[in-house]
Order: C-alpha cells, then structure tokens, then sequence
C-alpha cells in the first residue's frame, strides 16, 4: 500500500509560481468517481451538503486525481466560506468581493468592478466604526471626566459611521444612472435612505452646521446635529427631527446592503474552468 493522499481543497492562484503568496480563494472538492488508477474529483456544489470526506488516492500505486473541462465551478458561496464573522454578527464584505471580482474579472466592465469594490469598502469601514461605536457605547460608568471624553468619543464615531453607510447606500441608489443595471433596494433601506442622508449630509458638512447653515444658508435645524443625548439614552441618531435607531434601523441597513453587494456580484453565477487539471502523476512504486 502506498502513500495514499486525502485532498479536501484546491487553490486558485494568482500566478504559476509554487509557493507564491498569491492565493485568490481555496475551494472544498470531492470525489466524482474513478476509472482504472485515474480518480476523478469535482468542486463541490454551493447547495450540496458537504459530508467532509476527502479525495483519496495513491500516487505511489500510480493514481492520478484528475479534474475534467467544466469540473471545477467556483462560486460565491466558495468565497463567503473565508468569511470571519466579527462578535457583533458582521463579515467584512470587500474582502469577499475582492477575491470573487478576481474571479469573474474577465466578464465584468472594470468600472463595475471599481464601483461594486468602492462601496463594499465604505460599507465595511461603516460597520468598523458601529462596532466601535457599540463598545464606546457599552464601557462601564467613570468620572464624570472620563464619561465626557467618552461620549465624545462616542459621537465621533457616530459621525463617521453615517459617513461612510450613507455614501455606501447612496452608491447602491445611483447604480442604475451611473452603471445602467439594477438594484431595486429593499424596503428596509429604501425606507430609511432620505433620512440617513440628510444625517449624512450634516455630520459630512459639520462645519457647515456648526455655524448654523444647510448648503451655506441660515437654517433653523442645521444645530439640531450637535443634540445627540439621545445618542447615550436610547442609541438612537436625531436631526431635524427624524431619528435612526442603532439596532432596528442602522444595522438592518447594513446587513440588507450587504446581502444586496452580494447578490450583484454574484448576478453572472459560478465561473466554470474550462481546463484540464491532473495531480501528481507519478509512476507506480517498483
């Protein structure tokens, strides 16, 4: 019996060279049947239940693991299994979309691409800032000097946090002028886009506000920004008199844009390679 070798994953690469730190994305195979001492092995599908089992076979008797034209299929659901889910229940998507844009690159225009990258970025240094937020939010009673510096600090967050969700929605909003393809947005943010942008615009334009004007001209509720101390009493954003609230209004919005840079990505559906793959045809042991 020789060294039989149990392969659960194969990698895309970026280039040829073995040992390059180039890896785009590790994709769960299994096996898809055998004739003689050739093995053959397929990507597992994105609805298939993955038993866990490996590829076996023995190079050392003279097996060879072959991938036919069209069996190996990389999807998004290969990528999102890389996906670290952070303690507050949000996967950075960019670097998801990354990998996956890689993969399709050649049947997308690059300013989709650009475009799609651009705004999972914003979303995710959105949620970088929620998660700070929270946790500002959440740190145990002080001096009064120190909870000073932490509300403080705690809208400081707040600020940017809208900056950068609001950009993201509004990217997702003007898709079809800029790009002249979809999305229709869910109602849950649909239902709250007017209101994060204006919040957005005003926390953008905080110098503006600070001296009392909306697009530099006198406005009664420009100053209503800098009144957050409902902020610190119930987690929710105001100004001029519309309000967000950080767990039933802010992190829908997040997830739904999430799921909606997603579902755009992957609107082309798996990439199928069609190449020839053969591992470790080597001779059998004399």
């Amino acid at each position: 019996m020789g060294a039989v070798q149990d392969i659960r994953y194969i990698g895309l690469t970026m280039t040829s060279e073995v040992g390059a730190p180039d890896s785009v994305v590790d994709v769960r195979v299994v096996a898809a049947g055998r004739q003689g001492r050739v093995v053959f092995g397929r990507t597992l599908h994105p609805d298939e239940h993955d038993s866990g089992e490996p590829i076996r076979f023995d190079p050392e008797a003279g097996e060879v693991l072959r991938f036919e034209p069209g069996a190996v299929a990389i999807s998004l659901v290969d990528v999102e299994r890389h996906a670290k889910v952070d303690s507050f229940g949000y996967a950075p998507v960019a670097g998801t979309l990354w990998t996956w844009l890689s993969v399709v690159a050649p049947v997308r225009e690059a300013a989709a691409l650009r475009y799609l990258l651009a705004a999972a970025r914003r979303l995710d240094s959105a949620c970088t800032l929620l998660a700070l937020l929270r946790e500002t939010l959440d740190a145990p009673s002080e001096t009064f000097i120190q909870l000073r510096n932490r509300i403080l600090v705690a809208l400081g967050h707040a600020e940017m946090m809208c900056v950068a969700l609001g950009r993201a929605v509004d990217m997702l909003i003007a898709m079809p002028e800029e790009l002249g393809g979809p999305p229709d947005l869910p109602t849950v943010i649909s239902s709250k886009a007017d209101v994060l942008r204006a919040m957005r615009n005003a926390f953008e334009h905080i110098e503006d506000r600070a001296l009392g004007r909306v697009r530099g001209r006198p406005a009664e509720v420009a100053l209503s920004i800098f009144d957050q101390a409902d902020l610190f009493r119930s987690r929710r954003l105001s100004y001029a008199g519309s309000s967000l609230d950080i767990s039933d209004d802010i992190l829908p919005i997040v997830q739904e844009t999430r799921a909606l840079l997603l579902r755009l990505a992957a609107s082309d559906g798996p990439v199928q390679f069609n190449t020839e793959a053969i591992i470790y045809a080597s001779q059998p042991a004399a």
